[in-house]
């Protein structure tokens, strides 16, 4: 569920922005999956929801050395990515119910 709080919810976006803005607007892709990095916290929010993994509810977005990423089929989630800014390496990529699509190992 998205923030009941609305000064916690503007708080958090604020931080976001702030910690992640620099990285919105990354966009890859291989014609088909399409991979962006989230850019709000009401996007972590749709992302945990469609494919009903943790990423709202352990609040990713607070993360200061993640960033998170959303793989994409026509504007339709189907894994989501983390990265380690300081290695800049994978550290998990999940899909719904935290099993791996079919498009997993394309993704990685």
């Amino acid at each position: 569920r998205y923030f009941a709080d609305l000064k916690q919810r503007e708080l958090d976006e604020t931080a976001y922005i702030e910690s992640k803005g620099k990285f919105f607007g990354i966009a890859i892709t291989d014609g088909e999956i399409i991979i962006k990095v989230l850019d709000s916290v009401k996007a972590f929010f749709d992302e945990g929801a469609t494919l009903s993994h943790c990423v709202a509810s352990n609040k990713y977005y607070n993360r200061p050395n993640s960033l998170i990423l959303s793989a994409r089929i026509d504007d339709r989630a189907i894994e989501t990515i983390e990265i380690d800014l300081q290695t800049m390496e994978i550290v998990q990529c999940r899909g719904s119910h935290n099993q791996s699509s079919q498009y997993h190992d394309r993704i990685l």
